[in-house]
């Protein structure tokens, strides 16, 4: 037989909306810092951690100037985020019309 239901109180239900709004409140502010400590995390974990090397050739134009561009460079970024780039220079084009892009310091 079940038991019999007993009806609350006004103030034990305000003191139960009062808790379960506190707790509401509670997780949405925890999992809202989780969320962004995670993030941060993640961020500084994974920031510049890549490697990029530079190959080389040379390109002889129909006038006979050969262009080589920088030596095989490596370029590895270090925790702070700041990386040096390798410098060298291209150019593209026939003998009459040609360009070349020079980069680095």
């Amino acid at each position: 037989m079940p038991a019999p239901k007993r009806r609350i109180t006004v103030e034990q239900r305000d003191r139960a909306l009062r808790l379960r709004r506190g707790l509401t409140v509670s997780f949405g502010v925890v999992g809202g810092v989780a969320v962004a400590a995670l993030g941060v995390a993640a961020a500084d974990a994974h920031a510049g951690t890549s490697t990029s090397t530079v190959s080389t050739s040379s390109v002889t134009s129909s006038t006979g100037t050969t262009t080589t561009p920088s030596a095989s460079s490596s370029s590895t970024a270090s925790s702070s985020g700041s990386a040096s780039l390798p410098t060298g220079s291209a150019s593209t084009g026939s003998s009459a019309s040609a360009s070349t892009v020079s980069g680095g310091s």
